[in-house]
């Protein structure tokens, strides 16, 4: 194992250990008093009244996808954001350092993908799939 991983592994390692000994420790430790109260269902602090097979709208399901797609595509700016320095450098001689001037390629790269996005959201929104109503 390299020293590079040592710090990881040993947070890993920390963690395993830190789950194993508190589930123990709740396992043989801890009282077990079984009520009636302990033993139903728990819903957002609503008694459970009803079958649990309720038909969902099928409007749900569009919203639901085009959230997901939305949201994992943001989640797509982050190792942009991470990396816009090194994409802005035309020459970097030393990592986080330019030298020469600036490139436009950082930019230019969130720019298309966010003219991507806009325009995915204008035919969603013209195809009225964002509204409940």
């Amino acid at each position: 194992m390299g020293s590079d991983y040592t710090a990881a592994a040993l947070a890993i390692l920390a963690g395993v250990g830190m789950a194993v000994a508190f589930s123990a420790l709740a396992r043989f430790v801890g009282e077990r008093r079984v009520t009636r109260a302990k033993q139903i269902t728990y819903e957002a602090g609503s008694d459970p009244v009803g079958s649990p097979r309720v038909r969902i709208p099928v409007r749900f399901y569009p919203v639901a996808i085009l959230f997901l797609v939305f949201d994992i595509e943001v989640a797509f700016l982050y190792p942009w954001a991470v990396n816009y320095s090194s994409l802005s450098c035309a020459e970097p001689l030393v990592k986080g350092a330019c030298q020469a001037g600036t490139s436009w390629l950082g930019l230019g790269a969130v720019v298309v993908f966010m003219a991507v996005l806009l325009v995915a959201l204008a035919y969603v929104w013209r195809k009225r799939a964002i509204g409940w109503d």
